[in-house]
């Protein structure tokens, strides 16, 4: 297992750029069991920051989560050696969530462990869960992400 990349690195591996770039570190990561822990930490500027609720709501943890999984696949390339392709976000299923909102000044940790991977079709799929704290033992969400790599986006998307 390895461990710590800071943010000045990590933004290297992802294809998110600016405001949508979500993640603050990867904590650990094994690329022989697929699994990662990345934080974020949540303030005013965090893309899906509401006023009114003082943070972010629960559902938009499922982006940390998929950006986890991003970094993953980032890390395993390079590591490889290989040409990242992109990716999105499939499907979102088994969400359950015991918060609300994850306030302003909270350091958010989330895990990302893959259960499914059909490479030929580029399709895989990640138990996940999102932690009020780093210290944190209970989820605060849980989810199942499945992801798909695909050669280009663009085309994909019809854009």
């Amino acid at each position: 297992m390895n461990q710590r990349i800071e943010k000045d690195e990590l933004i290297n591996l992802l294809p998110h750029k600016g405001k949508m770039f979500l993640l603050s570190r990867v904590t650990s990561y094994d690329i022989e069991n697929f699994s990662i822990t990345v934080e974020t930490d949540v303030t005013e500027d965090f893309i899906f920051y509401e006023e009114e609720l003082g943070g972010i709501p629960n559902w938009s943890t499922f982006e940390v989560m998929a950006q986890g999984i991003s970094a993953l696949t980032g890390i395993y390339d390079r590591i490889h050696n290989i040409e990242s392709k992109a990716g999105c976000i499939v499907s979102v299923s088994a969400f359950k969530s015991d918060t609300d909102v994850f306030k302003v000044g909270t350091t958010v940790k989330a895990t990302a462990i893959e259960e499914y991977r059909d490479e030929e079709s580029g399709i895989y799929r990640y138990n996940c869960a999102v932690y009020v704290s780093p210290s944190s033992q209970d989820a605060a969400v849980t989810a199942t992400v499945t992801v798909m790599k695909v050669e280009d986006l663009e085309s994909l998307s019809g854009i």
